[in-house]
């Protein structure tokens, strides 16, 4: 078993224990069977990406928050986010970095990273804003609605998320981009 994956099920356990909700209306706000939950509180399924997002939302909660629950609180934060303090989402071995702090921006900044075969998911998926980003290293192939574009370092995209999209690396070596969310999605509640 997957610690990371027991972990996040633990924590989407004790959110939904925290609101009083049960299994059932979880799942009825996420639109999957109580039984998908309830494997998934006990850390038995592999979650996509758009999938956590249903269900942080259902919570009421910032997507980063299934991943680490720790919320540092200083009086006056610094403007300098070290390589070591930033918050980070990983999805199946995908990897978001929250690149700025806690500021509402209006926008979300992150720094991401796919290993050699690696997506963000079996299926594409949605969510509100656009979304802009600079492939720094390695190949990403983005695949929006019905066309696919292969994306190499130096190359930009920008796209409506409302259009279904994925993101895979089919390359030898890691990719690894910054990427601007014009609506926050990760690291924030709707």
């Amino acid at each position: 078993m997957n610690s990371l994956i027991f972990t996040i099920g633990q924590t989407i356990r004790d959110f939904r224990n925290n609101k009083g909700m049960t299994l059932g209306e979880l799942a009825a706000k996420v639109n999957v069977s109580p039984s998908l939950i309830s494997q998934l509180e006990r850390g038995g399924v592999n979650l996509s990406i758009s999938l956590l997002k249903s269900i942080a939302d259902a919570l009421e909660v910032p997507l980063f928050s299934l991943f680490d629950k720790e919320e540092t609180k200083a009086e006056e934060p610094s403007p300098l986010m070290t390589l070591k303090g930033r918050k980070v989402v990983t999805t199946g071995r995908v990897h978001f970095n929250l690149l700025s702090r806690n500021y509402d921006l209006g926008c979300e900044f992150i720094y991401n990273e796919w290993p050699p075969g690696s997506s963000t998911g079996k299926e594409k998926y949605v969510h509100e804003g656009i979304e802009c980003g600079l492939l720094l290293e390695g190949e990403l192939e983005v695949e929006l609605g019905e066309r696919t574009y292969h994306m190499k370092p130096g190359d930009s995209i920008t796209y409506r998320s409302d259009i279904p999209h994925r993101l895979n690396n089919r390359g030898k070596k890691t990719a690894k981009g910054v990427w601007v969310n014009s609506k926050p999605w990760i690291f924030s509640v709707k």
